[in-house]
């Protein structure tokens, strides 16, 4: 399951790439780490992970694991929920997101990234 930790920190760098040209990308490929990341821990605990893009559903699992993970959920809900808009949005709306929002969803990245090194490392 390595793959999934690898193709999420692909997502991220690709994340901070888009900082300085599409906000709306940034969003959508910190909505893919994360997805990937939580999915990687998952696997990792488990030997399984929902089969849904769904962040608060990720979450949930997540939980099973890890009981920070509601704790993140709530404290970060504002800019996940945006986060998980823009799976959709930023591909097939075009939805512009502004430089403010691209870099909250960096900094809840990195900070998902922080909680939960752990599993991570």
């Amino acid at each position: 399951m390595e793959f999934l930790k690898e193709n999420a920190e692909y997502f991220e760098k690709k994340a901070v790439e888009a900082l300085k040209e599409k906000p709306r990308f940034v969003l959508f490929f910190a909505e893919q780490a994360l997805q990937l990341y939580i999915k990687y821990i998952l696997a990792k605990a488990l030997d399984d992970y929902p089969k849904t893009h769904n962040l608060r559903m990720l979450f949930q699992a997540l939980s099973k694991v890890d009981s920070r993970a509601v704790e993140f959920y709530d404290e970060y809900s504002d800019v996940l929920d945006l986060i998980e808009e823009s799976y959709i949005t930023a591909r097939y709306i075009g939805k512009e997101y502004s430089s403010k929002s691209a870099r909250k969803a960096i900094d809840v990245l990195k900070k998902f990234k922080e909680v939960f090194r752990n599993w991570l490392d």
